[in-house]
């Protein structure tokens, strides 16, 4: 039923939130380069310390600091063997110092390691490592010098990742570190996308009719925010045939969720409403008034189809509209990872009215000197400008009119014109 009382934007993303859970589920990915953007559905703690076991911060002499006098005093040890990466560390016989390599783990009996440019050489020469002695003039004699601990970055028991976290490269390499290689993460909704409305399903020009921007633009967007879009197409003002596409294109990809644009508002030809009116045991929607602009008609319900009911997310049809309803609503609700908010003050030439019931996202570009200057008009239809932008700034309810200079939340997008 439409409902006159605005509801808080906050509201209307925990509904879909809510809406969408139950069809997520997860699947295993191997720790490389296909891991990059998914996003953890589980924690995961470190079964080992990293790193495992003391190791050598550099190539070098390592040694106990009782055998050094004081700083820049030179000395001369005998020497052991050498300690390479992945040897077992072994021992350190008293008095002398043993070659070590950076990685290598520490002897037992040393405590820090001289590097080699404090040696007489000043560098490792061809056979030098199996010198009986080396020549050093430490520059520092404290234990622990040049000595990574074991469990200096990670240690057993830490957790390493948590649910709705994104795996990137980063991550991807601190949790190989830690002894993983698969990770369970979200697998991605498959979505059937649907763009209503007798005008975008062809015709010429003059006669009305209009590119379809809304497909491709949610279709991308949707993909960006972790889902599967496995069927993509239009439909006229019918409500017939827009319930016929839906079900056979659910039913032929196994479709978790739907999302349409378009249908939702107050017109005479709201092909979603219609839909709803004219099947209400098989659609099941509510459309409420959401307190944002642009996109403000929203609709949200399921449609019953084999014994299950598919989650369906209906946004309003100007393009403006349609995308920031992805932005705002289906991104965050699909566990995306959440946009960057910063407060930042705006630079205006005039000040720029705002409806105070509504919170009002504009398009705004970011500054080098950290201000941001809107980018276009308020209106919905003005897909260029969210093209070219690249940010949100974000008007809250209750203000009338922005001024310059003033500091607003600002939701930072990718892209834009830079």
């Amino acid at each position: 039923m439409a409902g006159t009382q605005r509801i808080p934007l906050a509201d209307h993303v925990a509904d879909a939130a809510a809406l969408v859970s139950g069809s997520r589920r997860g699947e295993p990915c191997p720790l490389d380069g296909r891991a990059v953007g998914r996003i953890a559905r589980v924690e995961v703690r470190s079964a080992v310390d990293v790193p495992g076991c003391d190791n050598s911060q550099m190539d070098g002499y390592a040694l106990a600091v009782t055998d050094l006098a004081t700083a820049g005093e030179e000395l001369t040890l005998p020497l052991g063997t050498t300690v390479a990466a992945g040897d077992a560390p072994g021992d350190l016989e008293p008095g002398t110092a043993r070659p070590i390599m950076t990685g290598a783990p520490i002897p037992r009996g040393a405590d820090a390691v001289v590097p080699v440019e404090e040696s007489a050489a000043g560098r490792f020469l061809p056979g030098a490592v199996r010198d009986q002695a080396v020549t050093l003039r430490p520059a520092a004699t404290a234990p622990g010098r040049f000595v990574r601990r074991r469990g200096s970055d990670t240690r057993r028991g830490d957790a390493v990742l948590r649910p709705g976290q994104e795996l990137t490269p980063a991550r991807i390499a601190h949790l190989a570190a830690c002894g993983l290689r698969e990770i369970e993460v979200e697998a991605p909704l498959r979505v059937v996308l649907l763009s209503t409305g007798s005008e975008v399903t062809g015709g010429p020009a003059d006669a009305g009719a209009v590119h379809d921007a809304n497909g491709p633009g949610l279709a991308a967007a949707l993909t960006a925010a972790g889902a599967e879009v496995v069927h993509r197409g239009a439909v006229p003002d019918d409500a017939a045939v827009l319930l016929e596409q839906l079900r056979s294109s659910v039913r032929a990809h196994d479709a978790d969720l739907i999302v349409t644009s378009g249908g939702v508002s107050a017109g005479a030809f709201e092909v979603v409403r219609a839909a709803a009116a004219e099947e209400t045991g098989a659609v099941s929607m509510a459309f409420p008034r959401v307190a944002m602009q642009p996109g403000g008609p929203q609709g949200i319900g399921t449609l019953a189809l084999d014994g299950r009911r598919v989650p369906w997310l209906a946004f309003p049809g100007n393009p403006v509209s349609a995308l920031l309803s992805c932005e705002l609503i289906a991104r965050p609700a699909l566990g995306a990872p959440p946009r960057t908010r910063l407060r930042l003050p705006i630079r205006l030439e005039a000040p720029e009215p705002s409806p105070p019931e509504l919170a009002q996202h504009r398009r705004a570009h970011l500054l080098p000197s950290g201000q941001v200057r809107l980018a276009g008009g308020a209106s919905s239809h003005l897909i260029g400008a969210l093209a070219a932008a690249d940010a949100l700034v974000v008007v809250p309810v209750g203000v009338e009119a922005v001024h310059d200079g003033d500091v607003l939340e600002t939701l930072l997008l990718p892209g834009g014109d830079r």
